[in-house]
């Protein structure tokens, strides 16, 4: 991970603000010729940077002061073309040779270098690369510009959609959100700068030619009618200055406009420009090996063979060096292979694992939004709806499935399963009817709520109306979340509560020792533990839950739950509450009473038992039975109110006889909250 250098408030900030007006400074004032050099160099040392930042960033955002850059560095190229001209034009020079050296050094040696003592190949060399600069570099840089700016902006509803769809999902949380919808509009608000930016380095490139024009003619009135030179001497050396003073100016200039398109074609690959450009050139040696046999070929023409057969020679080079690197990478790999492959790794149990059919293979990605990506949610969801910290997720392919099924596997056994539609959406109805849409009729997985695939093009359409709509990552990520929601209890082994307790015993010592030693054995705190996660209660907040049941009875295995539940209770109910009208707060329930058990000692006799008798269990699902099924018809949870004394035994008797069943004592239940009883009968209100 890379980290910037933070920078100490207060005392810098004052410091870019007084570049620029220095920078403005510098047309108006003169400077001398030592002034002159200095600029210079800062000038090609500061546009050396800015390319090789450019080059080396992993995404655009990485440098989003670029744009700012570009203004600082058209204002100082422009400050010092003013002054050079001041310098050049108003020398006072007696001869030729002084003239020149009072431009400055460095400019001086430019003009030297680009010229040599030819003015006409001097201009020559400076026109063509103001016409390489101008037609080619900032013109497709500009371009690039125009073109990543308009994309930005057309993508930007499409992508904001997807946060919210994924924000809905719960593939992230409202935090994450946030930070991704701040990023986007930062993205889309640097791509408009650099499609402005691009202006500035266009203009910069027509300013650069004009001055050298300016200077030339300039330089020639001053020369002959001024100073009393000849024609040919004065457009000799004001011609050399001219385009000394050129150079130094727009090769930086030239520097910026590459380092602009660098920046507007740097797609959000993750990685810099030099790995990926070795990695994907050098990614098939068979393409090096065809390109040094052609250039073998040519050296056998009239073509110089030295030079072909030299370039040759590297590429075969190279694609012998890549062709080892990939093998040894691939003999890295294989003792992992071997080992993998051992015989003991077949007495492996994966506590928690996905498989999915060949067809599915495509959702298997880290990327935002996928299937990875979801998982990881659904894990975090569960850690804090939960309090239970699930293993890692092992999602591999199962050739035996069907192409579009899959199945979600506890401990190896198989306990859920259904199939999806790649390149497609599920649509339900929020009401829970059928949905009103054309397309493939299915089940939800998650809930058994009736659902249709569509395809994907006409998610906005859909969501227009109000439909609720997951992909296919998303369904079985909703898919898992569910069966983890009813079986994390199964997750929870003595390992775990192992290290739960280390855990208490860091942030909460003296409450971590209520529920340790020989009084609560740690088989006895999971099965605790565990018979909470059953009754859909989390046991995150296990400092509480410690405080509560370290003086349960040992003797009575309800004892311990009946005190741990006041911790969790209420955020169990909050789950269920429906909210009606402005504030109002409804559960509807169904409600089994001791008159179900028909005697008084019939009770005592369940309470005694930790299995029911059959007889009893019978007489309680009977009763509890048709109000759950309206409540099911009408999409509502299947929720159990009894007496608070008839909790436990409620609970036993209808656990695994009536599926999910959340049975509720009537004290846990908040005043504020109004409940609606099912009747075995027609409903009424209590």
């Amino acid at each position: 991970m890379e980290v910037g250098v933070s920078m100490p408030r207060g005392r810098f900030e004052w410091l870019v603000p007084a570049l620029f007006v220095g920078l403005v400074a510098t047309l108006v004032l003169p400077l001398p010729a030592w002034a002159m050099d200095v600029l210079i160099v800062v000038n090609f040392a500061l546009s050396g940077v800015v390319l090789a930042t450019a080059a080396s960033m992993r995404r655009p955002l990485d440098f989003s002061v670029f744009p700012a850059l570009v203004l600082g560095t058209t204002l100082l190229r422009l400050g010092l073309n003013v002054a050079s001209t001041r310098l050049i034009l108003g020398t006072e020079a007696p001869d030729a040779a002084s003239a020149a050296a009072s431009a400055g050094s460095i400019i001086e040696a430019f003009g030297l270098l680009g010229a040599g003592r030819n003015p006409v190949v001097g201009l020559s060399v400076f026109a063509m690369l103001v016409v390489v600069q101008f037609v080619v570099v900032t013109r497709g840089s500009v371009r690039m510009g125009e073109v990543a700016a308009r994309f930005a902006l057309d993508a930007l509803p499409g992508r904001q959609m997807a946060i919210d769809a994924d924000l809905a999902g719960g593939a992230i949380d409202a935090t994450e959100a946030r930070r991704r919808r701040e990023e986007l509009l930062r993205e889309a608000d640097f791509h408009g700068a650099m499609d402005g930016a691009g202006r500035f380095v266009r203009g910069d490139a027509v300013a650069g030619l004009l001055i050298v024009l300016v200077n030339i003619v300039g330089g020639v009135l001053v020369g002959v009618l001024q100073k009393g030179w000849g024609a040919a001497e004065s457009a000799r050396v004001f011609a050399l200055l001219a385009v000394g003073d050129g150079l130094v100016t727009q090769i930086p200039a030239f520097l910026v406009a590459t380092a602009s398109g660098l920046v507007s074609a740097k797609a959000a690959s993750g990685d810099t420009l030099g790995r990926e450009i070795p990695q994907q050139l050098a990614s098939k040696p068979a393409a090096l090996w065809l390109v040094a046999a052609l250039l073998v070929g040519l050296a056998c023409t009239s073509l110089p063979a030295v030079p072909l057969l030299g370039a040759a020679a590297l590429l075969a080079g190279a694609a012998i060096w890549t062709a080892r690197v990939r093998a040894a990478a691939s003999a890295a790999e294989s003792p992992v292979q071997v080992e993998s492959d051992r015989i003991e790794d077949a007495l492996m149990v994966e506590p928690l694992s996905i498989d999915l059919g060949v067809g599915l293979l495509s959702l298997a990605s880290e990327a935002p939004g996928a299937l990875l990506d979801q998982v990881a949610s659904v894990r975090r969801r569960l850690a804090q709806e939960m309090g239970v910290l699930v293993p890692a997720v092992r999602v591999r392919d199962d050739a035996a499935l069907d192409p579009l099924a899959y199945c979600i596997r506890l401990r190896d056994a198989v306990v859920a399963a259904g199939s999806l539609r790649t390149n497609a959406l599920l649509v339900m109805d929020p009401k829970g009817g059928v949905p009103d849409v054309a397309g493939e009729p299915t089940t939800e997985p998650a809930h058994g709520l009736p659902a249709v695939w569509v395809p994907a093009q006409s998610r906005q359409a859909l969501e227009a109306r109000g439909l609720a709509i997951a992909d296919p990552s998303g369904a079985l990520a909703g898919h898992l979340m569910e069966v983890l929601r009813r079986r994390a209890w199964e997750l929870l082994s003595v390992e775990e509560v192992g290290r739960m307790l280390d855990r208490l015993q860091r942030t909460a010592p003296r409450a971590a020792a209520l529920i340790s030693g020989s009084a609560w054995p740690i088989d006895r705190l999971r099965d605790l533990l565990q018979g909470l996660l059953r009754e859909g209660l989390p046991v995150r907040d296990l400092e509480r839950i410690a405080e509560t049941v370290h003086a349960a009875n040992p003797q009575d295995p309800d004892d311990a739950i009946r005190r741990a539940r006041s911790v969790g209770a209420r955020a169990l109910c909050e789950r269920l509450i429906q909210r009606i009208g402005g504030n109002g707060r409804q559960l509807s329930a169904v409600w089994v009473g001791a008159e179900a058990l028909e005697g008084e000692a019939a009770l005592r006799a369940a309470e005694r038992s930790v299995v029911p008798d059959a007889a009893i269990a019978e007489r309680l699902v009977r009763s509890a039975a048709p109000g759950l099924r309206r409540l099911l018809e009408r999409g509502e949870p299947a929720v159990v109110v009894t007496p608070d004394r008839m909790r436990g035994v409620v609970s036993r008797a209808l656990r695994g006889r009536l599926g999910e069943v959340t049975v509720l004592a009537r004290g846990e239940i908040p005043q504020d909250c109004e409940l609606h009883i099912e009747s075995a009968g027609e409903p009424a209100a209590a």
